[in-house]
């Protein structure tokens, strides 16, 4: 689990201990991961040096799940790490990858947003989420072919939620209670 200690990463960490999986979250160690999980440490925007942890652990895993929504830089350099090393590559995305106004009848292939890319890092300012997470998607698929899976989730809200995404704003927010 790439992430795993906050919403939906520590959801999917949490489900898949209760399967009696082995877990191993690799994470920033900003926040205690869930208890049971073999824990790696380290940043995926640092580089190889924020990697380390990750590249150094020996073994391979049957599934990878990535849940990150920053620059696509992040997902591009460990979905490439992990390659050769796990079986499949899962990335939960968003709706917000279609390009919009979205056209009646929208399915899976129904027009994505233009300018995204793999190799978005942020140096020329904040990547919109749309594009950074087309450019995730570019990232695993370009690693990981059709052993990855692009899951594109429209809201999600629940338990650990911190984003301001809920329409009306955030579960107990002034604007959510009007």
């Amino acid at each position: 689990m790439l992430g795993g200690t906050e919403f939906v990463g520590r959801a999917v960490t949490e489900a898949a201990l209760g399967r009696d999986w082995q877990v191993t979250v690799f994470h920033r160690g900003h926040h205690a991961p869930p208890p049971g999980v073999r824990v790696l440490t380290g940043d995926r925007t640092g580089g190889e040096r924020g990697l380390a942890a990750l590249a150094g652990h020996a073994g391979d895993w049957d599934l990878v799940v990535d849940t990150w929504s920053g620059v696509p830089t992040a997902v591009r350099d460990s979905a490439r790490l992990l390659a050769g090393r796990a079986g499949h590559y899962t990335y939960v995305s968003s709706r917000s990858v279609y390009a919009c106004p979205a056209p009646a009848g929208l399915d899976e292939d129904g027009p994505l947003v233009a300018g995204a890319s793999p190799d978005e890092d942020g140096r020329d300012g904040d990547v919109p989420y749309d594009r950074a997470k087309r450019g995730g998607e570019l990232a695993a698929l370009d690693a990981f072919g059709d052993r990855a899976l692009l899951a594109r989730a429209g809201l999600i809200i629940g338990p650990g939620r911190t984003s301001d995404g809920c329409p009306g704003g955030s579960p107990g927010s002034p604007a959510a209670a009007r």
